[in-house]
């Protein structure tokens, strides 16, 4: 591995040789830890979800223990799926495309000496905090001891501490790329920087004001909706794109079409993305100006987005080379979430039907297209990729990987028409009258029944997704331990 450590500049021409080997080697450990409890807590959410949406149908599951009740097990559920899960695979995605994208190792025995081995400490270091201050925030939760602020549950110091950890791997992430030794940046990069600068910011502000020392209640619900749509739009979405700017060109065999719109589409999101929940407000005890920002900002997004769409979308490809490649599929399949994100909120931003599905399932719909569609299926895309190329070995069952990606489409698209649909008619039987509430909830029976039956197969496909990645590290082991001959 000596041989393989450091990249190294040619003499005569001044060009920086990468070494991916050495790159990899290097950041192997925490995007493995990074990944590996990511999947771990997928898992976990995937089983409270469903849990969830059974006590939607039948209120008494579970009713002799008095701490496991829907209002401890739905925001347990949502913290997890966000921390727990998107972010923690977020950080790991984050880690190895800018280690490669900067050509630089994260640290080693020729990499910087005793700092070298010291950042590399700090990095691993925070995925293990990371990972504390979830757990310990859940079990907050699980015990009484939620702040009461959607998506931002966890106590003050489970907040401080996760905060904490980000940061020790973010000023990383950003002095790499001031150091970078492969040139002019690439749209990949821009992505990269942005979130892993925007997150501590949007973060730590919003816990400040709502958590650690909270203001004037008046002002507690458009910084909440600020975060929400911010926490999306300007932290997970980010390395999302990210992963396709930085994997779909190479795995298809192609450039990207219309560049140019690249750089328009990255200030436009940035732009936009802080004002994407400021919709919730709508009929809200709050500004006019607030609520029409929201507007404006939901109806616009739609342009970033489509010409994002336009540049990764419009690239030549081969079914067949889409076909054999789990990656590109992911990747692909997330930016058709996206488009479908960018359509459904600039229709919720609309007031007249923002008046009609605010209360119902169809706001739920859109977070949860968010969370599992746009973001979480890049992610899936940069796991496929990255663990073989880390471990040096094909690790991947192709009979598990294949039955994760149909189960997780199928639950994905299945929960997300329901709650649509759901929502829709619940919003309609709200506006009519003569509708008795009792009457309402009888309809949505159905609709809840059969998201219980996506949550399954959602639950079916992280299992899966646990036992592949469980496969692949056991057998990295097992190779190993094998005795040399």
């Amino acid at each position: 591995m000596s041989d393989h450590t450091l990249p190294h500049h040619d003499d005569k021409s001044g060009h920086l040789h990468v070494d991916i080997k050495a790159i990899d080697a290097s950041v192997r450990l925490p995007v493995i830890i990074l990944f590996g409890n990511a999947i771990h807590w997928l898992v976990i959410a995937s089983l409270l979800s469903l849990i969830v949406s059974v006590k939607l149908i039948a209120p008494g599951f579970l009713g002799g223990v008095s701490f496991l009740t829907y209002g401890r097990l739905a925001p347990m559920a949502r913290d997890l799926m966000l921390y727990g899960w998107a972010s923690q695979a977020a950080l790991g995605t984050g880690i190895w495309l800018m280690a490669r994208l900067c050509g630089r190792p994260l640290g080693g025995e020729h990499s910087g000496g005793f700092g070298g081995e010291l950042l590399r400490t700090l990095v691993i270091s925070a995925t293990v905090l990371w990972n504390l201050a979830v757990l310990l925030g859940t079990l907050a939760i699980l015990a009484g001891y939620s702040s009461g602020v959607e998506w931002l549950e966890y106590p003050s110091w489970a907040s401080a501490m996760l905060l904490l950890s980000f940061l020790l791997i973010g000023i990383w992430a950003v002095l790499l790329f001031d150091r970078r030794g492969t040139g002019r940046a690439v749209v990949a990069q821009w992505y990269l920087v942005a979130a892993f600068c925007w997150f501590p910011w949007v973060y730590g502000t919003a816990n400040l004001l709502l958590v650690w020392k909270p203001i004037q209640a008046s002002a507690q619900g458009p910084i909440q909706s600020w975060y929400c749509g911010s926490l999306l739009a300007l932290w997970l979405l980010p390395v999302a794109l990210a992963s396709a700017y930085a994997l779909l060109p190479r795995l298809l065999g192609s450039h990207l079409n219309r560049r140019n719109l690249a750089t328009l589409s990255f200030w436009m999101l940035l732009l936009l993305g802080g004002w994407n929940g400021m919709d919730r407000l709508i009929g809200g005890p709050v500004p006019a100006w607030m609520t029409s920002a929201g507007v404006v900002a939901g109806v616009l997004f739609l342009i970033p987005v489509f010409m994002i769409s336009m540049n990764l979308l419009g690239m030549d490809r081969k079914e067949a080379i889409v076909a054999g490649s789990i990656s590109a599929r992911f990747l692909l399949m997330g930016l058709y979430a996206l488009i479908c994100v960018g359509s459904i909120g600039a229709l919720a931003s609309l007031p007249s039907v923002s008046g009609a599905v605010r209360f119902t399932a169809f706001t739920e719909a859109k977070t949860q297209l968010w969370i599992l569609g746009a973001i979480s299926l890049p992610l899936f895309a940069v796991l496929y990729e990255s663990f073989p190329q880390l471990l040096g070995r094909d690790c991947w069952s192709p009979v598990l990987t294949g039955r994760h990606y149909i189960l997780t489409l199928v639950g994905i698209a299945m929960l997300i028409s329901l709650l649509l649909l759901g929502g829709l008619f619940t919003g309609i039987a709200l506006a009519d009258p003569t509708v008795s509430f009792l009457n309402i909830t009888s309809y949505s029976y159905p609709f809840h029944l059969m998201e219980c039956v996506a949550q399954l197969l959602l639950l079916i496909a992280a299992l899966i997704l646990g036992a592949n990645i469980t496969r692949a590290l056991a057998g990295d082991y097992l190779l190993n331990k094998q005795p040399r001959k």
